[in-house]
């Protein structure tokens, strides 16, 4: 809508512009013909003084200058200050390029409008030796064309002005439409987390003593199982699978637990260099100047190791850093796999996603629930040269 009436109002103005001409020439010309009729009643060739008084007869319409020339360029009488000067036979220096209307011909002259018009004195006017023929110059100011060329300018503005608003009410109209639709999208998100926590710690409770009634009497049967036999080797399978679904429990009830931090100062470099230390496998720690952050240390020890594991299952080495860029605390773990697929690096922080054979798919949920609960964000994307970067980001408490 806004674009349509732009469209229009420039095509008015365009048509109005064209309109701009033929006003300012029907102007000058209704005045030429009434100061030339004015000075044909006189009895004889006009004094400057009677052209001041024709002058001040038709200032109403316009009229500035009234000047009669030889073809020499040279004033007989005249009235008002002309713009511009005359060449022979009453030419007028100009640039721009004239109009032919009828045999008059009008001019641009500094903002005015001339016409010089070719005249025969009647015999009576002779005087005794004056010139026979002669030219009276009128210049006019296009006032009529000039305030239609502002009603035009006003038009143009209110149009700009309108589409403006009307563009600026379809942006906040949008801008606010999708805030909505990101505040519902996340406000299900958080009530599915909910349910889903709700139902895993119900889930959990229930599972957790009788796993631990199973896990311990296998364990018991297993040692008191001859080594090497089979019997020992599937209670051995059924102590396993009794440890990873204990496993299971604990995710999930970190899931559901991670709801509040405690804040203190500690040192980020120190903590990624305890994170590496408690996996196993080639990383390397790289930290630039860094300071003291107010940081739930614990925390977010967890989710750096959580990040290098998966990372060092990705494809080693890894290879963490710890930086600070304008307050914010910036951790960055690069791995050299395969990466994650576009279409994935919003899914992998969902619950329960996973493209592993074992695995709770809890471990990214649970750091991006930590980190948000720093004020911060987490994101992948490809790392140089290859493979998956996870980054983090903090801002001071």
């Amino acid at each position: 809508m806004a674009a349509a009436l732009v469209a229009t109002v420039l095509a008015t103005r365009h048509s109005v512009k064209d309109a701009f001409a033929v006003i300012g020439d029907g102007q000058v010309l209704k005045a030429e013909q009434a100061v030339r009729i004015d000075i044909g009643e006189l009895e004889a060739p006009p004094t400057s003084a009677e052209l001041a008084v024709i002058l001040e007869d038709h200032e109403d319409e316009g009229v500035r200058y009234i000047g009669m020339l030889d073809n020499h360029a040279i004033a007989i009488a005249e009235a008002g200050n002309p713009k511009g000067t005359f060449t022979q036979r009453g030419r007028v220096n100009r640039t721009d390029r004239p109009r032919g209307i009828r045999n008059v011909e009008v001019v641009h002259v500094n903002g005015r409008l001339r016409v010089e018009t070719p005249v025969n004195f009647r015999r009576g006017w002779n005087g005794g030796g004056g010139p026979r023929s002669s030219w009276i110059v009128t210049e006019v100011e296009p006032s009529e064309a000039r305030e239609l060329r502002a009603a035009s300018d006003r038009t143009f503005l209110i149009g700009v002005l309108a589409a403006l608003a009307m563009l600026g009410v379809a942006i906040a109209v949008v801008r606010r439409e999708l805030r909505r639709t990101t505040d519902d999208a996340e406000r299900e998100r958080q009530r599915r987390l909910a349910s889903l926590g709700e139902m895993s710690a119900v889930l959990a409770h229930e599972i957790k003593n009788p796993l631990a009634s199973l896990k311990g009497n296998a364990q018991l049967l297993a040692s008191s199982l001859p080594v090497g036999e089979k019997p020992r080797a599937k209670a051995e399978r059924v102590v396993d699978e009794a440890v990873r679904l204990e496993k299971l429990i604990q995710d999930l009830l970190a899931f559901v637990r991670t709801g509040t931090i405690e804040r203190s100062a500690y040192d980020p470099a120190i903590l990624a260099r305890d994170a590496a230390s408690t996996v196993q496998g080639e990383i390397e720690v790289v930290a630039g100047p860094v300071r003291t952050f107010q940081l739930d240390g614990n925390r977010m020890r967890e989710v750096l190791v959580n990040l290098i594991d998966n990372a060092i299952a990705a494809g080693p080495p890894v290879r963490v850093t710890v930086t600070v860029d304008n307050g914010w605390l910036i951790y960055e773990v690069i791995d050299h796999g395969s990466g994650v697929p576009a279409a994935d690096r919003e899914k992998i922080f969902e619950p329960f996603h996973t493209n592993k054979t074992r695995g709770t798919g809890l471990g990214l949920a649970i750091a991006k629930r930590l980190v948000e609960l720093h004020r911060g964000t987490i994101a992948v994307d490809d790392a140089p040269g290859g493979g998956a970067r996870f980054r983090i980001a903090i801002p001071e408490a």
